[in-house]
């Protein structure tokens, strides 16, 4: 779940009151209030960008701070600092530092006091302006009093009215000096930050070489198998070849030496069949004279043919199992394609980093504790001082009276 620092991260869209939680990641508040409904367990949900268990407020999601630092709308309205909130300022004299509507701002124009301020359009501000525009922020007890000091003691903002009537024996600082010391300290977290950033950074980095290394030794391994197959394929397509070569020639010696006998058979066949043919035709078709005068000589050529030696019968023998084929074993094949190396290295090295993010995983979550357990420490602090003011507001009264 990724978005910039102006989209919420789980509708992808721009900031619609935007809420704060404790782990200081913004969410709309509708997209929140739908995403608590759904992963709410006793009171505590993960956050879902960076999964701290987070506890909802009382109020519900209500409860949680509006973050005003994140731009939801580009044509912000703020109020007349004149008239009051009910009428929208649409300037702002640069002078009084002052936001004006459009009525005060005509007045303010005619003044002969104020006629030559210099008056800018809200619209076409910068960006810097406005933020210290918002940075005006009025006192919740005393609401036409600007907050311009912080109790050091109460560690809260106050306005003047506020530090004379109930922190006036507290010390405070100018409200810009306090933010001053808070950015400074913020200045550290956020260049440790940056630091571990770095870190962070040139550790992806280098799994990213590290996956893209993985990537070309598989690729490399598995086509070294392809190649030994197919190297495989062809020493056996070579060697079969040769085989049917044996095979052609030898039966090409029995197809030639079968032939001679059969060419052999099929001319005695032919004299033969032609004596015979000659002694039935005189039988039948001459006359009883050719027969006498011709008989005794047919009679001579039947004889001979019949006493001439029959040509052999064939006596090649044909070997059905000239080849036999061996029995294939994979366990024989496999040293022929190769040996796989013992993976323990691969293994060793999930197993080390599944045990760097368990104690990693463990520290945070000691860390985490104790920061909650001295966060409970302050408030018990910060309790006892409350009591001890409260015990010596009483004693002023009672010296008072």
């Amino acid at each position: 779940m990724a978005a910039s620092q102006h989209e919420c991260s789980i509708c992808m869209d721009s900031f619609k009151n935007p809420k704060l939680i404790s782990c200081h990641h913004s969410f709309c508040y509708k997209c929140l209030e739908d995403y608590v409904q759904v992963n709410l367990h006793n009171g505590c949900f993960n956050c879902p960008i960076c999964r701290t268990s987070i506890q909802l407020p009382v109020s519900g999601i209500s409860g949680f701070q509006t973050n005003f630092y994140i731009d939801t709308d580009t044509n912000e309205k703020f109020p007349c600092e004149v008239c009051g909130p009910k009428n929208v300022a649409c300037s702002r004299c640069l002078d009084c530092e002052e936001n004006l509507c459009q009525s005060c701002c005509f007045v303010h124009e005619k003044l002969k006091a104020t006629r030559h301020h210099k008056i800018s359009d809200l619209v076409t501000l910068d960006p810097e302006m406005k933020g210290k525009i918002r940075q005006r922020v009025f006192c919740d007890q005393h609401p036409e009093e600007e907050i311009k000091l912080v109790c050091r003691d109460c560690k809260v903002p106050i306005c003047f009215m506020c530090k004379a009537v109930q922190h006036d024996t507290h010390p405070t600082k100018a409200l810009a000096d306090a933010a001053a010391e808070v950015k400074m300290t913020l200045d550290t977290k956020l260049n440790q930050c940056s630091d571990k950033l770095r870190r962070i950074k040139a550790s992806t980095v280098k799994g990213e070489e590290l996956d893209r290394s993985i990537n070309d030794a598989e690729q490399e391994d598995l086509k070294a198998v392809d190649d030994q197959c197919s190297l495989l394929h062809k020493v056996i397509d070579e060697e079969a070849a040769q085989f049917k070569d044996k095979i052609k020639d030898v039966y090409c010696l029995l197809k030639e030496q079968n032939a001679v006998i059969i060419s052999y058979m099929q001319e005695e066949f032919k004299s033969c069949s032609n004596t015979k043919d000659i002694a039935q035709n005189l039988r039948d078709k001459g006359t009883d004279i050719e027969i006498i005068k011709k008989g005794p000589d047919i009679e001579q050529l039947i004889y001979a043919a019949i006493l001439k030696t029959d040509p052999p019968s064939p006596t090649i023998r044909v070997n059905s199992k000239l080849f036999s084929p061996a029995k294939i074993i994979a366990s024989n094949l496999i040293p022929l394609i190769g040996i796989l190396q013992d993976s323990t290295d691969a293994e060793e090295i999930s197993r080390k980093e599944r045990e760097e993010r368990e104690i990693k995983q463990r520290a945070e979550r000691e860390k985490k504790d104790t920061s909650e357990r001295e966060r409970e420490r302050e408030r018990e602090r910060e309790r006892e001082r409350e009591r001890e003011r409260e015990r010596e507001r009483e004693r002023e009264r009672e010296r008072l009276m």
